[in-house]
């Protein structure tokens, strides 16, 4: 039988090749390396060295350098994780013995461990973050070493002999020889004369057998251990390049560009000077081999099943707990008590927002809502589905005349209004009896298709309008804004027209509610983000309405941070935004909207959240405090509504999971518990009405009555992993590990000019504080909560809060440092006391 040799090509700076793959097919080989494979998913038949093994999830294999071997998929698919590591880290006389299909109760914490070691390094060749090379370098060195101390055992003649035909013991013999020997000069004709073969005969053995000419594999071994020396030896260039069998530098440097890019000294410089993180260099890899049938799958749940052998700490929060200690950012904030500020409308809760109208009549939604509404006192709310059929508000008779419900419509908006909040009205979606097709959208089945007769539906807007206006007044609806419709730029996801449809289906509605009055508002159209980065759908609808002379008070629109996926760049993957994105989003709207008719146009952000899916975990976490922190200051002044999305969990577009924390858009899950976005809002509401100074991560108020607010807070972005579209790291109980690790941030606060005593009360929220998902897990994680459970998370579940005395003679001159962790906000309020 004839075997392929398998030449394997190292990470960039590590003596290992990690990668993650699913399996077909992969023939007999063999090579060098030694290979640990584990199996992530499915199942596989692998054959080693005459001998087949079934391994399914859970189970590890050792596969011994020179060892031939083969791997087979079977009737399941399969996810492995991979490492294949230099064999001169094992001792060269025995040989390691591991197969999980061994494990019982008592050897089991030895085979535990070998997953430990693997999960750490693909944690580390995942993050690549600060000292991941070292760490990664000593997990090697630790697993080798317990492969070593349990798994290993002497090598017998009989064991060397093992079904290895002449060709492989030859073969076996000429590598061991270079590698042995590589600083040495070696010649294709010296190894055939040691062979006593032919140098005609040999060059083709060689080339058949490794799948590279003699010189090619000579260099590479070279290449790769002169990589090591510029890694790990002080040693100068011309020096590594004698050591490693090299006849001149000259010669080094040739090779070593071909093959890495760079020069060798260009190389140890960016080792020395760029030990942080390089967004650019690959993380864990998935990639085929070029021997064998590998190819790629989507890794997202399949590496749960090892990260889950990872410390407990570093689960649970990311390493957040070797970081938190360290402050790896240092900010200055220094003003005059004298300063006046300047004033600033506090956008983020002018306008809040909940899933559909049917929803708020329900007793759990509303109690929600009043007690949000106690705290926050938002001026207007918005949902969709004013129209749908569980409002009851359409239905003809069966000569096609209109009848108008409005007793759910009056049952809703009187309840809001009692709780002092007014009616943001998206005009969406349509009554399944006027929509001129059937298409539908979310697990309640909202109608997206126009109406099939344009001039009923002005008659249902008119009628709605007036019947509002007769029951609460003119004056009072004069203050409510009439949004047509939402997101139509999505043809056929929430509008089942063309875009000149919506157009012309925006203009016919505006002027109907014109025509009632022309105090009342309109506008819209509630723009997906997609086509605010992508075409130019918003410049052509302010000019359709410009060329037909349709009212238009606000422009509303949509952004998440998902990629808005730009017509240019269809090649990439979705991925992550980065933090400015939307700020970045308001400006080019701003920008397109200066070159038309309209450029002054009030902006309205009527729906914005960190992911647009209702099911991403990252919502419930502590990230989302900074997060909603972050955009309402980053985005002051530049619009006239932040309306995040949503304000509860009572809220059904897809099929309700079981899980009590399954990443809803909401502000307050559907047991009532607040989450720290919820809170951020609350520090947000206490800040005052000027503002004295703002900075990267905090900002300085004044309110009435001279009082102070600093508010600091220290956001982390999700990680170039996550970002890219691997959510592998992120599970129900595990949801930190898909951040950047940052370390504190330290405030040094410096006021002056502070005349008077004052107090002092500090609110603090954190993973510590005020986090009710972290709560959640330390309580731990009860699917179905008990009532005394759901009130002890929520009297757990609050910022810190602390009060002190500043007297005046301190006060004077205050100087002050603060800590705030990951993803944490700490508010000061100074009151001066009289």
């Amino acid at each position: 039988m004839s075997y392929f040799y398998e030449f394997i090509d190292y990470q960039e700076d590590l003596p290992i090749r990690l990668f993650v793959n699913s399996v077909a097919y992969v023939p007999f080989h063999w090579h060098k390396e030694v290979e640990i494979i584990y199996v992530l998913q499915g199942w596989i038949t692998i054959h080693v060295d005459q001998r087949s093994y079934e391994l399914k999830q859970d189970d590890i294999i050792v596969v011994n350098s020179m060892s031939v071997h083969q791997i087979e998929r079977t009737n399941q698919d399969n996810v492995l994780l991979t490492l294949q590591f230099n064999p001169e880290l094992l001792d060269e006389q025995r040989v390691v013995a591991c197969n999980s299909l061994y494990q019982t109760s008592k050897n089991q914490e030895m085979y535990d461990r070998i997953r430990h070691y693997l999960a750490q390094m693909a944690w580390e060749a995942s993050k690549k973050t600060q000292g991941s090379r070292n760490y990664s370098l000593g997990l090697l060195y630790m697993l080798a070493g317990h492969l070593m101390r349990y798994f290993s055992m002497v090598m017998t003649e009989e064991k060397q002999k093992n079904v290895k035909d002449y060709d492989y013991q030859r073969l076996n013999r000429v590598l061991q020889f270079i590698d042995r020997n590589y600083s040495q000069k070696i010649t294709l004709q010296s190894i055939a004369d040691q062979e006593h073969l032919s140098l005609h005969y040999f060059s083709h053995f060689f080339s058949d057998k490794i799948g590279i000419p003699f010189q090619k594999y000579l260099t590479s071994v070279r290449l790769e251990k002169a990589v090591d020396a510029l890694m790990n030896t002080n040693h100068s260039i011309t020096q590594i390049a004698l050591d490693c069998g090299f006849a001149n530098v000259k010669l080094f440097n040739k090779y070593f560009k071909e093959r890495y890019n760079s020069t060798p000294g260009a190389f140890r410089e960016s080792l020395t000077t760029a030990k942080s993180v390089d967004p650019a260099r690959k993380p864990l890899t998935y990639e085929e081999s070029p021997s064998a049938d590998y190819y790629e799958v989507d890794t997202i749940q399949a590496m749960e099943s090892l990260y889950r052998y990872l410390e407990p700490s570093q689960e649970s929060n990311a390493v957040s707990s070797s970081v938190s200690s360290v402050t790896s950012d240092h900010v200055e904030i220094h003003m005059n008590e004298q300063d006046e500020g300047t004033p600033f409308k506090k956008h983020w809760n002018w306008l809040t927002t909940a899933g559909r109208a049917v929803e708020g009549l329900r007793a759990d939604w509303q109690a929600q809502f009043l007690e949000l509404q106690a705290r926050l006192g938002f001026s207007h709310i918005r949902f969709h589905g004013i129209f749908n059929d569980e409002m009851m508000v359409y239905t003809e008779t069966e000569d096609g005349e209109p009848i108008y419900n409005w007793a759910y419509v009056d049952k809703l908006y009187d309840f809001l209004l009692q709780a002092g909040v007014r009616p943001y009205v998206a005009l969406s979606f349509m009554p399944s009896v006027l929509a001129r097709s059937k298409e539908t959208i979310f697990l309640w089945r909202g109608h997206i298709a126009p109406p099939k007769d344009q001039k009923k539906w002005n008659a249902l807007v008119h009628e709605f309008v007036r019947h509002c206006l007769n029951r609460y007044g003119l004056e009072e609806v004069s203050t409510w804004y009439f949004e047509v419709w939402n997101e139509p730029d999505l043809s056929g996801v929430c509008w089942a027209g063309s875009k000149q449809e919506y157009f012309e289906f925006y203009v016919e509605t505006a002027l109907t509610i014109k025509s009632i009055s022309p105090q009342l508002r309109v506008g819209g159209p509630a723009l997906g983000y997609g086509s605010l980065w992508n075409d130019n759908w918003a410049e052509e609808f302010i000019d359709h309405c410009s060329n037909r002379q349709a009212p238009i008070d606000f422009f509303s629109f949509h952004v998440y941070s998902e990629y808005p996926s730009l017509k240019e760049e269809a090649y990439k993957l979705t991925t992550l935004m980065p933090p400015t994105f939307y700020l970045d989003s308001v400006k080019r709207l701003r920008s397109k909207l200066k070159a038309t008719a309209m450029p002054e146009l009030e902006l309205h952000m009527t729906e914005w959240n960190f992911s647009l899916y209702d099911r991403n975990l990252i919502h419930d976490t502590m990230f989302m405090g900074a997060f909603v922190t972050h955009h309402a200051l980053q985005t002051l002044s530049t619009l006239g509504a932040l309306a995040f999305w949503s304000f509860t969990d009572v809220f059904e577009e897809s099929r309700v999971l079981a899980s009590m924390f399954y990443g809803g858009f909401g502000l307050i899950n559907r047991n009532g518990l607040k989450k720290p976005s919820y809170y951020a809002f609350e520090l947000l509401a206490k800040l005052g009405d000027r503002i004295l100074s703002q900075g990267d991560g905090y900002i300085v108020t004044s309110g009435r009555n001279g009082s102070l607010q600093i508010l600091m807070y220290n956001y982390a972005h999700v990680d170039q992993l996550f970002a890219s579209g691997d959510w592998s790291g992120l599970t129900e109980t595990s949801r930190y590990t898909i951040f950047e690790e940052k370390g504190n941030r330290s405030y040094h606060l410096k006021l002056d000019g502070l005349e008077r005593r004052y107090k002092v009360t500090s609110y603090r929220l954190d993973r510590k504080h005020g986090s009710v998902f972290d709560e959640w897990i330390r309580l731990g994680a009860p699917t179905y909560p008990t009532e005394e459970e759901l009130q002890f998370l929520q009297h757990r579940s609050v910022p810190e809060m602390q009060i002190g005395w500043l007297d005046a003679a301190v006060a004077e001159h205050l100087e002050q440092t603060y800590i705030v962790p990951p993803h944490g906000i700490l508010l000061l309020s100074l009151q001066p006391q009289y």
